[in-house]
């Protein structure tokens, strides 16, 4: 027979995890069920987002407002650089030019108002001409002269607008013009009576004071356009310089803080990002859901799962194996699989790898094998029974299974020797189909004691047959 250990196995995933969040929060939705198939980065689950939507929103408007704060930094800098140039450069001759111009109008300007000062104070003094009288007195007359033709003309459309001859709005012009008139005669009568009178000592007061404050404005107009052209010719000053260098450092250090408020904006917006995708929970790999651990309305964190995931494509048997028989077992020896559930079934696996460490409490190692080929039954979770092959097929004594009593980790049959039952310690292997394979104990002359409770140690019998070798069997 072949020397095989048996051993009980579970169908498993070579990969799988508890698939959660990394974030916490209430679960929105759930969009897988148990046993749906999901390829790699298949959402799978999303958690309530509506805060941090809103957290995010608010980065954003965050991020605009300080790129519009470094925009404005940056417009600044380069103002205060071009203000500290022009401070440091000498002054232009056309900027020169310019000022003495500058102030020779103006000085020509104050100059001639104080001209027109003076002219009014002689006129005051002598008096109005005849000449002024004439032409005066003339203008008067034709005033009259208007004002009642403006009056019949008002009166006529006023007639005719109220016949309905014309319309309203030409009775208006006219009334304007009427008014008009009215005014211009009483503007120059004033004037006609003004120039008949002579000049009031007030009169001439206000003149002298009006040609005082011309003249003051004229030294001033003088002293003005000197100071300008003083002032570009001691360009460029120190102070000048100073100050427009201290005011490009300040809006350097207005755009380095604008620049950090920038990257400590993007920076929120982007945790805040990172955030929101890691509401989205999506499969690690491709695979069959297992098992369902939060429902919807459920609350879930970073430490918790959502389903249990299996990488189906690849699966692999656990036996959890007696660490009796570890040393039997090697990495790559064959074994047969068969579940209770599909009689007649079996499928071929190769142990691949063997645990390091065995657990103190079962005395038992882990041990896992490839399936070399998937058939439809083979489900996660599911219980196995496994043969793993740790000799190829020999010819080896085989006892029936209830000739063999084991106590204490030692196995035992009892044997008939010169008419005497007697006990003796054997070495035995697994059990299979068709027996107890012993490896070390009897020979093939020995004769066996078929059920050990029908007789006992001492006891004189005689023996029906001797045990024999049989057949070998894969």
């Amino acid at each position: 027979v072949a020397e095989t250990v048996a051993a009980s196995g579970e169908v498993r995933g070579r990969t799988e995890t508890a698939v959660g969040a990394q974030t916490g929060g209430r679960v929105a939705a759930l969009l897988v069920r148990e046993g749906d198939v999901v390829r790699a980065g298949q959402v799978i689950a999303r958690l309530d987002d509506r805060v941090l939507r809103s957290e995010s929103a608010q980065s954003a408007e965050s991020v605009r407002t300080a790129q519009v704060q470094l925009a404005q930094a940056a417009d600044a800098i380069r103002t205060a650089q071009a203000n500290l140039a022009v401070a440091s450069r000498p002054p232009l001759a056309s900027d020169i030019a310019k000022a003495r111009a500058d102030a020779r109008q103006a000085v020509a300007v104050a100059e001639a108002t104080l001209l027109g000062k003076r002219q009014r104070l002689a006129e005051l003094r002598a008096g109005a001409t005849s000449e002024q009288r004439s032409q005066i007195a003339a203008q008067v007359a034709q005033a009259r002269v208007n004002l009642k033709q403006a009056e019949r003309d008002y009166g006529r459309q006023k007639s005719l607008a109220g016949q309905g001859a014309v319309a309203q709005s030409v009775a208006d012009a006219a009334e304007t013009a009427r008014d008009s008139a009215r005014e211009t005669l009483e503007n120059l009568s004033a004037r006609e009576a003004e120039l008949g009178k002579a000049a009031r000592s007030e009169q001439l007061a206000q003149a002298q004071a009006e040609i005082r404050a011309a003249e003051a404005t004229v030294a001033g107009a003088k002293a003005s356009g000197d100071a300008a052209v003083a002032s570009l010719l001691a360009l460029p000053r120190a102070e000048d310089v100073a100050v427009a260098r201290a005011r490009v450092v300040e809006a350097e250090r207005a755009a380095d803080s604008a620049r950090n408020r920038l990257a400590e904006a993007r920076l929120a917006l982007e945790v805040t990002q990172n955030r929101l995708s890691d509401t989205v929970v999506t499969a690690p790999f491709g695979g069959t859901i297992t098992g369902i651990v939060t429902e919807v309305g459920g609350v879930t964190g970073p430490s918790q799962a959502l389903v249990k995931l299996v990488r189906t494509a690849r699966p692999e048997i656990r036996v959890a194996l007696d660490e009796d028989n570890l040393g039997r077992v090697r990495v790559g020896q064959k074994s047969v699989i068969s579940a209770t559930a599909f009689p007649g079934e079996t499928v071929q696996a190769v142990v691949r790898e063997i645990g390091a460490e065995v657990n103190a409490e079962k005395g038992q190692v882990t041990v896992k094998l490839d399936p070399l080929t998937v058939p439809v039954w083979l489900r996660p979770g599911q219980t196995l029974s496994v043969n793993i092959v740790t000799a190829k097929a020999a010819p080896r004594l085989v006892v029936p299974l209830q000739s063999v009593t084991t106590a204490g980790g030692f196995s035992t049959v009892l044997l008939v020797e010169k008419g005497k039952v007697v006990k003796k310690t054997i070495t035995a292997d697994s059990a299979g189909p068709e027996g107890v394979p012993v490896s070390a104990g009897l020979t093939k002359s020995d004769s066996v004691v078929a059920d050990p409770g029908t007789a006992s140690p001492g006891q004189t019998v005689t023996p029906v047959s001797p045990l024999s070798l049989r057949p070998s069997s894969e």
